[in-house]
């Protein structure tokens, strides 16, 4: 498929993938967490127990919460990411991820509080070839890896 500057790319997929969890996965959590409060009130430490609650309590509304589907595109103007768009001028460099469990794309961002920014995408729906040579008008392509902090997440469920 070959996609001059003027058009754009976009698919739909779901904003991170959804775990259903046992009882058990809850009770683990509870219990770290609510011996984490009892150390901390220990200590004096009140701000650290407010802390862990708030956590804890936006953790499981977070859990439970099906994965809405959010519509990505990239354009001449940029990457968007559901209602978010990411200027080619914010953006440094980008990796294009065909996985065997997930497809991804990586980009570098010039903003240092969010270095990277990952968009899933279905390389059975759209082409990673396509998206390499699209984003090259635009981007320098660099081999980059997926944070360690997103893959912490997913390992434990987030």
């Amino acid at each position: 498929m070959n996609i001059s500057p003027l058009e754009k790319i976009s698919w739909q997929h779901n904003e991170h993938k959804h775990y259903e969890r046992s009882v058990d996965w809850f009770w683990t959590v509870g219990i770290v967490a609510v011996g984490g409060i009892f150390l901390s009130i220990f200590f004096k430490n009140y701000l650290f127990a407010l802390i862990i609650i708030l956590f804890v309590a936006t953790s499981f509304t977070l859990v439970k919460r099906k994965p809405r589907l959010l519509p990505f595109e990239i354009s001449r103007k940029g990457v968007r990411a559901g209602n978010v768009l990411y200027p080619y001028s914010l953006l440094e460099s980008f990796w294009v991820i065909d996985g065997e469990v997930e497809d991804k794309i990586i980009f570098r961002s010039k903003k240092p509080l969010s270095p990277f920014i990952v968009i899933p995408f279905d390389s059975s729906a759209i082409h990673p070839e396509d998206l390499r040579d699209y984003l090259l008008d635009y981007l320098d392509e660099e081999e980059l890896e997926e944070p360690l902090y997103q893959i912490l997440m997913e390992y434990f469920g987030f």
